[in-house]
């Protein structure tokens, strides 16, 4: 019985030096034998020149026409990096084109944009592509607001990858201008937390003061379109019962010519307030009136919209009726600042730090398709319809009129 167990205790010893060896012998292969076919940095070097030869240029397909439109207001049918560089991009490898024919075959393009303000899908002329490569981007893009989109996106579930709109939650923001703050060059506004300069409230200019005095008159609109859903008409209709409005294009009584610089000049000679009152009261929904007579003119503008301006604009360089609760209230504080012409000046203060530029989407295009993270990331708008509409707009105004 002792012989036996001496015997037993002896196997389990001779066993765990086998063991001992073995682990021994295949740490020595791992390390010694195989570790020079197997290189970790090898493998990430090949995967670097892999993805040097995938981030090749990205070829952006303008599928269907911006309105009438079909180059989209681009200086040729097909622009590639020099475009991109004259943009002052930060990354320009991309070609621009709504030639279709273009590339071989559809899904060569890396991103296809449809306009969705106006109908196109399922149409005689228009039809989406009947390929598609798993790896593309379809983009919706669209300038205007939800109440003018012409385009039913009730059937396209599943079918876009990105938004390129004018609402900062876009996947691509296509606004219509930009603050660029003239020291630092830096994008300041519109965005989701603009970090604005102060100082308007002790801003004193003599030569803008002078400006100021020399103003006769109160309000001024130029507007054509009439009837709108944000019932703009009706807002300015009853501002002219309290004061002085005077109103230029089909939906008023007075004629300037487009590009007249009279008419440009006017604003800044004889105005106190132009009214760039939007067709649509809809978030984010800041369109080029308020840059253009802010950027030409030496005029305050009074703003009415869905927006929150302090997001696109600095503070005190606009008046916002949607701040007042009536008509009255915005009046008499229309009243109170052409009374006092200093206070009325600081409207001016931004003009020192600020200067006002074009949006740029496709260079934000493409640098977002040169970009790995978003490239891969794959991504569908399930509902696009309700994304676009759904507490998008109010039918109600917050000023009472």
């Amino acid at each position: 019985m002792i012989r036996k167990m001496k015997r037993n205790r002896l196997m389990l010893c001779l066993l765990f030096v086998v063991f001992c060896l073995l682990v021994t012998a295949s740490f020595l292969i791992h390390t010694q034998c195989l570790k020079p076919s197997i290189s970790y940095y090898k493998i990430l070097e090949d995967h670097i020149r892999d993805r040097r030869l995938e981030d090749r240029s990205k070829y952006i397909l303008l599928y269907t026409n911006f309105f009438d439109v079909k180059n989209w207001k681009l200086s040729a049918e097909t622009v590639g990096p020099d475009y991109f560089r004259s943009l002052q991009c930060p990354v320009t490898d991309c070609v621009l084109t709504n030639n279709r024919e273009l590339l071989s075959t559809i899904t060569d393009y890396d991103a296809l944009v449809f306009h969705i303000a106006e109908p196109w899908a399922y149409s005689l002329f228009e039809k989406v592509p009947k390929l598609r490569s798993p790896r593309q981007i379809y983009v919706a893009a669209n300038m205007e607001s939800p109440a003018h989109t012409k385009h039913l996106l009730g059937g396209d579930h599943d079918f876009f990858n990105w938004t390129m709109t004018y609402r900062l939650d876009s996947d691509v923001v296509w606004n219509y201008n930009n603050f660029v703050d003239a020291e630092t060059e830096v994008v300041v506004g519109p965005s989701e937390r603009p970090q604005w300069r102060r100082g308007f409230e002790e801003y004193y200019n003599e030569t803008v003061l002078e400006i100021v005095l020399e103003k006769t008159k109160m309000g001024v609109q130029f507007v054509s379109h009439c009837g709108t859903f944000s019932k703009r008409d009706d807002l300015v209709r009853e501002i002219q019962k309290l004061m002085s409005v005077d109103i230029y294009g089909k939906c008023g009584t007075l004629e300037c010519p487009r590009g007249s610089p009279r008419c440009t000049e006017m604003l800044t000679t004889d105005y106190r307030f132009y009214f760039a009152f939007e067709n649509s009261l809809c978030r984010d929904y800041v369109t080029e009136k308020v840059y253009t007579v802010m950027d030409a003119s030496w005029i305050v503008p009074v703003v009415f919209g869905g927006a929150d301006y302090s997001l696109f604009l600095p503070p005190n360089s606009y008046i916002d009726a949607q701040q007042f609760n009536t008509v009255e209230d915005l009046v008499e504080y229309l009243s109170y600042l052409s009374q006092n012409p200093r206070e009325y000046a600081k409207y001016f203060w931004w003009k020192e730090h600020y200067r006002i530029t074009g949006s740029q989407p496709f260079c934000d295009l493409c640098q977002k398709l040169h970009d790995v993270g978003t490239r891969e990331r794959v991504q569908y708008y399930k509902d696009i319809e309700e994304w676009w509409f759904d507490e998008a707009c109010q039918a109600q105004a917050r000023i009472k009129f």
